[in-house]
C-alpha cells in the first residue's frame, strides 16, 4: 500500500481518489483526508392499503448526485486539480482496506475557512453522472502504482549563494528529476536521494520535482525557494 505525504506530514495511507488512464488502469489523483458517504439514507414513501385503512412504507436507496472530499489545499494538489477541473472523468475511491467505489463525473474545488496557524484544507466536489451499483471488493488489480516522494517537503530560504541539501525519500525503484523555474535565482541538482539547492541571486524560484518509475504513474511536487 502506498504511503502518501503532504507538506504538513502524513495524512493518508491508502485513502485516495484515483482516475482512469488511457491504459485502462486507475492511478492516484490526490490523497484525501475524508471520504463522503456512498449513498444517502433510504427514503420512505407512504403506501395506503384501502381495504383496511392502514399505512405501510416502501424504502428506496437514494443516490448522491454530488460527492464532497476534504483535501490538503496545497499548490501541488491545486495544480493537479486545475488540470482536470470540469473534464468528464472516471473515478475510483480507494479505501484503506483496498475496497473501492467506481463512478463517473466532473470535479470542482474550493478552499475551506482558515484559522491562524491552521492547516489549510479544501473541499473537492464531484458531480456524479454515473456510478456502479455495487462496490469493488479488491481494487489492486485495476490500480497502477504511483511513484511518489514519501518524505515531507518544506519551502526553503537561502542567503546569497548559500546552498542546502534536502534528503528525498521515495517509493521503491523511483527516480527524481529536479528543475528550477529560474536558474538565475536558484539551482537544483538531484543525486541518489540528495537534492542540493543553491542560491544564485536575490529573488524567488520554484523547484519542481517529478518522481517516476518503470510501469508506474509519475507525480509532481514543488519546493518554493526564496533567496535573500
Amino acid at each position: 500500500m502506498e504511503r502518501i505525504y503532504t507538506d504538513n506530514g502524513f495524512i493518508s495511507k491508502g485513502m485516495t481518489l484515483n482516475t482512469l488512464g488511457t491504459d485502462g488502469k486507475f492511478s492516484l489523483l490526490i490523497p484525501v483526508a475524508e471520504m463522503p458517504e456512498t449513498a444517502s439514507a433510504p427514503a420512505t414513501a407512504d403506501k395506503t392499503v384501502l381495504s383496511d385503512g392502514k399505512h405501510t412504507f416502501a424504502e428506496g436507496l437514494q443516490s448522491n448526485d454530488q460527492k464532497t472530499y476534504t483535501f490538503n489545499y496545497h499548490r501541488d494538489n491545486l495544480n493537479i486539480l486545475k488540470a482536470v477541473a470540469g473534464k468528464p472523468l472516471t473515478f475510483l475511491e480507494r479505501n484503506p482496506d483496498n475496497t473501492g467505489e467506481k463512478f463517473k463525473g466532473t470535479l470542482s474545488f474550493s478552499r475551506n475557512s482558515v484559522s491562524a496557524d491552521g492547516i489549510v484544507q479544501g473541499s473537492l466536489y464531484i458531480t456524479v453522472s454515473d456510478a456502479d451499483e455495487l462496490p469493488i471488493s479488491d481494487v489492486r488489480d485495476v490500480m497502477k502504482p504511483t511513484a511518489v516522494i514519501t518524505s515531507p517537503l518544506q519551502d526553503i530560504e537561502l542567503t546569497g549563494t548559500q546552498s542546502t541539501v534536502v534528503v528525498i525519500e521515495t517509493s521503491p525503484s523511483a527516480t527524481v528529476s529536479a528543475t528550477s523555474s529560474s536558474t538565475s535565482i536558484a539551482t537544483a541538482t538531484y543525486n541518489n536521494g540528495n537534492l542540493t539547492i543553491a542560491g544564485v541571486a536575490k529573488g524567488n524560484a520554484m523547484i519542481t520535482l517529478v518522481t517516476s518509475a518503470t510501469g508506474e504513474a509519475s507525480s509532481t511536487r514543488t519546493i518554493a525557494v526564496t533567496v535573500n
